[in-house]
């Protein structure tokens, strides 16, 4: 088995490094900028890669995709959010189907920010997308993925808020509290559906050496902001004494993707948790006592 990992510099590629490295799997990680043996260049905007040594690759992880909570979604971001994920990957497949002759399987990362913002409905891997731009986003992305559903092992990772002390959104949501500035985001009562960032690694590797799943929601638990925040606080030694802030604060700092604190979401796991992997972190709870790595 050689895995090629796309968008292996980031979170969770890097998480997924050195899981692959105690695992013993060699890999080997498409980069802009190239920095180590097992760095393969390519530059999916200039529609450039090199192929040369793609042909003994036998499993794809495509994590790729520009950070969605990272800038504001003006035009031009919007269409970066899209285009690092659809045409990258549609990208990644021409040369694939040309250089990776013993190809045979494939995982892709999308969200489970598809059905828009209704908790009073428990959203499973069938319900069909709704209209507004994450969900749109998804859709598009999950097509590309798809191109290579003709493949023996084929997988798409309906991820939710990925959380670790590590960093993601653990670490922006911890930042403020250093300064006791932390502040719960609208109501509170708004749900997250979210999953630790080992389990999202495990998973991984328990689907890359045992069989395809198919799309799967890979999710622990959906947890009020209220809960999540706390708990953030508490394993970072501290205190949530500022009140709420305000629905409206939020959409004036951040614009359309303040939904993303703001709105609720409830999303179903029982096929997730009818597979044989075992999550290990199920309650906000396990994260306080997570282990530094």
């Amino acid at each position: 088995m050689e895995v090629l990992i796309v968008g292996g510099t980031g979170f969770i590629g890097k998480a997924l490094q050195k899981a692959l490295d105690l695992s013993g799997i060699s890999y080997k990680i498409l980069s802009r900028h190239p920095a180590k043996a097992n760095h393969v260049f390519w530059d999916p905007a200039k529609q450039q890669l090199d192929n040369t040594s793609l042909n003994s690759i036998t499993h794809i992880i495509n994590l790729a995709g520009a950070g969605i909570a990272e800038k504001r979604w003006t035009r031009e971001r919007k269409k970066e959010l899209i285009n690092s994920r659809v045409e990258a990957t549609q990208f990644l497949y021409t040369e694939c189907s040309k250089h990776c002759p013993s190809l045979e399987g494939y995982i892709g990362i999308s969200g489970v920010n598809a059905f828009g913002f209704d908790d009073s409905l428990c959203y499973n891997e069938s319900h069909p997308f709704a209209t507004d731009f994450l969900s749109n986003l998804v859709e598009q992305w999950e097509g590309s993925h798809r191109l290579f559903d003709k493949l023996p092992s084929f997988s798409i990772f309906r991820l939710g808020m990925v959380l670790s002390s590590q960093g993601g959104a653990y670490r922006k949501i911890a930042v403020p509290m250093k300064f006791c500035m932390g502040a719960v985001p609208g109501s509170g009562k708004q749900l997250v559906p979210w999953i630790h960032l080992d389990d999202v690694v495990g998973f991984i590797l328990h689907v890359l050496q045992t069989k395809s799943v198919g799309l799967i929601h890979v999710v622990s638990n959906n947890s009020s902001m209220k809960e999540l925040t706390q708990t953030i606080a508490h394993k970072e030694r501290s205190k949530i004494i500022l009140p709420n802030i305000p629905v409206f604060v939020i959409r004036l700092i951040f614009g359309e993707m303040g939904m993303l604190l703001t709105e609720s979401l409830r999303i179903d796991r029982t096929k997730l948790s009818q597979t044989a992997y075992k999550t290990r972190f199920n309650q906000l709870s396990d994260l306080i006592y997570e282990k530094e790595n």
